[in-house]
């Protein structure tokens, strides 16, 4: 009985004591900064000094992560400029791949000879695959591109003189064993994909993506420079329009960053998860890995714009450098941008009397019997190649010098001049007078 009333009782002050309170809601996450402290100022430090040292013209940042997209503009250009892609066109072309066969349209490994016209021939046993990962063996441009005019060098490159190198081209190397480089093929498959290039890339890229400033005709071309800031025409890329012919603005690749990034809704994102996916050491689809293996990038030049685009899909991080100059010194703004590089790293410039210039004027003979030549004009020498236009050379040294539109380098010594790209080195000895 007491062991009943005490049960009772207890039961009575438990009923009559208050419920503890519920713990307070965790705090909101803290929006994070935007921009990013500290951005801004970096961008700045390492733009400042290709501005002032006249490297180029204008340029335009962008930048897309977590806190959304933003833009750095400096100089003659802003989010909205149009300018020439060049070779970054080559990430819309292996996109356009990628989608086909999403699309149920093509495979990675169908030989390419299956997808060209009956009476265009092609060597069996190269893929579509192959020309996508730069494997097929292809030389960077045809033996039968002698451009017209240097200052529009593809304008008159048809589908019909494609189609006739096609006809008769062997493989330098075994197809899917070598990487090298070439527009050339990625210009193939951009025909075997889209005769109409554009028309294509609108209706399944460009537009899904809502890229309307994004084209092969786009109205409002910025003015383009040369290295040394003069203006220049733009160009026009006829049969390798898929491997060059692209204008976009900065706020346009923003949003294919994005979309890229997963952080836009789209309807082609699983196109935009295979075109990213590494297909080789070297290559996703149009995308190229740096050496990290995890970014990837793509840079593009013309006769006077230059263009930088990369993906960091670890980080979040999407990064566009547009400029309406044609200088390699855009790629470094790029990386520092990315957080690969702490500044940019401009080439020293000395001046030399006109006596040293005139002791390397001269012509040089390359391999297969090509020649370069090299001018004075005035206080600086001028580099003129079989199929390049001609190009400024400044002097780092007396006999070191560089030219502004790439990487190469050239070292004179008494008997030859010696070429240095990142593949490697190349002589050319003088010519006898």
């Amino acid at each position: 009985m007491r062991q009943t009333v005490a049960l009772l009782l207890l039961g009575v002050l438990a009923s009559g004591c208050p419920a503890a309170p519920p713990p307070p809601p965790p705090p909101p996450p803290e929006e994070e900064p935007f921009p990013p402290p500290g951005e801004r100022e970096r961008i700045d430090a390492a733009v400042a000094p290709v501005l002032e040292g006249a490297w180029v013209s204008g340029l335009v940042v962008g930048l897309a992560d977590s806190r959304g997209p933003r833009v750095y503009a400096y100089g003659t250009l802003d989010g909205d400029s149009v300018v020439e892609l060049g070779s970054v066109t080559e990430v819309f072309t292996g996109l356009l791949l990628a989608d086909a066969v999403e699309r149920g349209l093509v495979a990675l490994d169908d030989p390419v000879c299956k997808h060209l016209p009956p009476e265009v021939s092609f060597p069996e046993e190269i893929t579509l695959r192959h020309l996508a990962t730069h494997t097929a063996g292809m030389p960077r441009r045809p033996d039968n591109f002698a451009p017209a005019d240097l200052g529009n060098p593809y304008a008159d490159y048809t589908v019909a003189k494609l189609q006739e190198y096609l006809g008769r081209f062997r493989p330098q190397t075994p197809p899917g064993e070598t990487f090298a480089v070439s527009n050339l093929g990625i210009a193939v498959l951009a025909q075997v994909l889209a005769p109409d290039y554009e028309a294509t890339l609108r209706e399944r890229i460009l537009d899904p993506l809502g890229m309307h400033h994004t084209g092969v005709a786009v109205e409002g071309l910025a003015q383009g420079h040369d290295g040394d800031l003069v203006a220049v025409g733009p160009w026009d890329f006829g049969a390798f329009v898929g491997a060059g012919g692209l204008r976009s603005t900065a706020n346009d690749l923003l949003a294919f960053l994005g979309a890229s990034l997963g952080r836009i809704e789209t309807s082609i994102g699983s196109a935009l998860a295979a075109a990213r996916t590494p297909l080789t050491d070297r290559m996703a689809l149009g995308w190229q890995r740096m050496e990290d293996g995890r970014t990837l990038w793509r840079t593009g030049q013309t006769g006077g714009c230059r263009s930088f685009l990369a993906l960091d899909p670890d980080a979040g991080l999407g990064v566009v450098v547009l400029s309406d100059t044609s200088s390699d010194v855009v790629d470094q703004v790029g990386l520092v941008a990315l957080g690969r590089q702490e500044a940019v790293e401009l080439r020293p410039t000395v001046e030399l009397s006109t006596y040293l210039l005139d002791l390397w004027v001269g012509r040089y003979r390359l391999e297969r019997g090509l020649y370069l030549e090299v001018k004075r004009e005035g206080d600086h020498l001028v580099l003129i190649s079989p199929d390049e236009p001609p190009a400024r050379l400044y002097a780092a040294s007396a006999v070191d010098f560089y030219v502004r539109v790439s990487d190469l380098q050239i070292t004179f010594r008494d008997d030859a001049l010696v070429l240095h790209r990142p593949n490697g080195d190349q002589t050319a000895r003088r010519a006898r007078r």
